[in-house]
């Protein structure tokens, strides 16, 4: 897990680094070890700055917008530490409980396209929090008449 929302140099020890900018086209790569000889630890973000100037890019972070440094990292955080993250399950498949408390259920019906908002908290108390989003949808009904509904997770207002 990142500390303060980003990793470290020091979580890279024994592993290759790959870096490339865009509008420069120049090409780098190093070992985490040899970089933190080279650099006192840090975030792998702040890293960039010193990594471009190696490279001998003389735009830094002071540099106009649209002339900043586009120094990159070939891979992201989790692919070069080999952390598996687990993809987002399809809406139909996600459970009442799975949902965050910022989540807010929408209800659209496929025939004549009305849309209204779901008190999940009402259905989950009934219900329980195992029940899945596709099995709810098949039980709704529409003032329309129309069984079933497709359901539509957003989040709430702040």
């Amino acid at each position: 897990m990142p500390k303060n929302g980003a990793y470290w140099l020091c979580e890279f020890r024994g592993l290759q680094i790959d870096y490339w900018c865009g509008k420069c086209e120049k090409r780098g790569s190093s070992l985490g070890d040899d970089l933190l000889a080279r650099f006192p630890d840090q975030p792998m973000p702040s890293l960039l700055h010193g990594l471009a100037a190696e490279l001998g890019c003389d735009r830094g972070p002071n540099a106009p917008f649209n002339d900043k440094c586009y120094l990159r990292y070939e891979k992201s955080g989790e692919d070069a530490l080999g952390i598996r993250t687990n993809p987002n399950k399809p809406d139909h498949l996600r459970t009442l409980g799975e949902l965050q408390q910022y989540h807010q259920l929408f209800a659209l019906c496929p025939e004549c396209k009305r849309r209204k908002p779901i008190s999940r908290w009402d259905i989950e108390r009934k219900h329980g929090k195992d029940l899945t989003l596709g099995r709810l949808a098949s039980f709704m009904r529409c003032k329309c008449g129309h069984k079933g509904a497709q359901l539509i997770v957003g989040n709430m207002s702040r």
